[in-house]
């Protein structure tokens, strides 16, 4: 049995973050419709780096994070791959050298996923910088498969796309397997794959996968539990909840030795869900409503925002013209089995009504190296690009 609570929210705060929005600044808008930010070290210096893909544009870039001291300004870019209609990029090495290579994963006329591999040499890190050096190969197996949305890699060289119809669905790409046609397996038939996040659910030493799925007859919550085998063999789909929304990206993440999962969703609320005594199971939920003013629901990120010690929800909204686009909500418990009543959660405001229409997933990492979570993440209507939000608590 599901609990369901519904979590009030507070429209207004004291804080000062509540009415102030945060700085933003600009990393990479070279390009139109970025779509997504993904992290990685792809040149080796110890920082993570950003690759997107422009979807208008038919760009992947990759913004080279620089010393902190130059956070603030845009940061040296590159365009490593020009494809069609580009909706989602990864850094993975899907040739073993030992250098971060992009996926990039096509959902347009184009439908297929690309390889764009890196130079990168021991010998001379420069490389990587070069663009001309990339160089951009197709898979031939996913040309006219389906619409690729999604690529999330493993650990053990595996790489997990998602797709939206026709022919949707959660599929597992062996780099081991000795060619393309041969490295394809379905796991999950889908209708719309938003997110996919690896992460060890039920703590048996391997990734399993964390999907949304937002529209058709398999649209929830849920996670695929790897079969942890060398030989091929099911992953077994587990409903976490979420059938009767339209669910967005997510995140999850363990908090004092308790699983979150934050989605957010189309239907006007954020889902939390935590397990009960068995993972497989179908899991506790609670639904927080939007506040008024912002817009529709799209990301959605874990953390703690303002250093208090207690988990926050960070979101970022589409359809936001004259509306709040990124915000936080702060000073409730994710508890979803808490059966005393409604809990408090209070809306800070993150990027104002000025600017943005339409933004994407997010990460949340301390950029500036002030002690505080900044907001990563893009913009594609407004043509703001790849950004992010100083975080003013310190």
């Amino acid at each position: 049995m599901i609990r369901v609570v519904l979590f009030l929210l507070a429209t207004g705060s004291t804080a000062a973050m509540a009415g102030e929005p945060w700085t933003l600044h600009t990393v990479d808008n070279a390009s139109r419709g970025a779509d997504g930010v993904r992290l990685a070290d792809v040149d080796k210096d110890g920082r993570p780096d950003i690759v997107t893909g422009w979807e208008e544009g038919g760009k992947i870039r990759i913004c080279f994070q620089p010393d902190a001291s130059a956070i603030r300004q845009p940061w040296p870019s590159i365009q490593v791959g020009s494809v069609k209609s580009p909706e989602d990029a990864v850094f993975a090495d899907v040739n073993g050298d030992g250098w971060l290579d992009v996926v990039s994963s096509c959902e347009g006329k184009q439908q297929a996923v690309f390889f764009h591999l890196n130079p990168g040499h021991v010998a001379s890190r420069k490389r990587t910088r070069e663009s001309a050096a990339w160089k951009t190969q197709v898979v031939s197996a996913s040309v006219d498969y389906t619409r690729w949305m999604f690529c999330e890699p493993l650990d053990d060289r595996s790489l997990i796309f998602g797709s939206k119809e026709p022919n949707a669905q959660v599929t597992l790409w062996d780099l081991a397997a000795p060619d393309d046609h041969a490295r394809f397996r379905d796991l999950r038939e889908s209708g719309w794959i938003m997110s996919l996040r690896r992460f060890d659910v039920d703590d048996d030493g391997d990734d399993d996968i964390v999907y949304s799925d937002r529209k058709g007859a398999f649209r929830s919550v849920g996670w695929l539990e790897n079969p942890s085998t060398s030989k091929p063999a099911a992953w077994k789909d587990h409903l976490i909840g979420g059938k009767d929304l339209e669910v967005m990206f997510l995140d999850i993440a363990g908090f004092d030795g308790k699983l979150t999962v934050a989605c957010n969703t189309r239907n006007g609320y954020v889902l939390l869900l935590t397990p009960g005594t068995n993972v497989t199971e179908p899991w506790n939920a609670s639904r927080i409503p939007h506040p008024e003013g912002v817009g529709g629901g799209k990301g959605i990120a874990l953390g703690d925002v303002n250093n208090d010690d207690q988990i926050d929800l960070a979101c970022t909204c589409e359809h936001a013209d004259g509306k709040v686009g990124v915000y936080w909500l702060s000073g409730a418990s994710t508890d979803t089995t808490n059966g005393d009543g409604p809990q408090q959660w209070d809306f800070n405001d993150i990027s104002g009504k000025a600017t943005g229409i339409k933004f994407d997933r997010i990460e949340l990492l301390d950029l500036d190296q002030d002690g505080d979570l900044d907001l990563l993440t893009c913009e594609e209507r407004d043509n703001l690009g790849v950004i992010w939000y100083e975080n003013p608590a310190n």
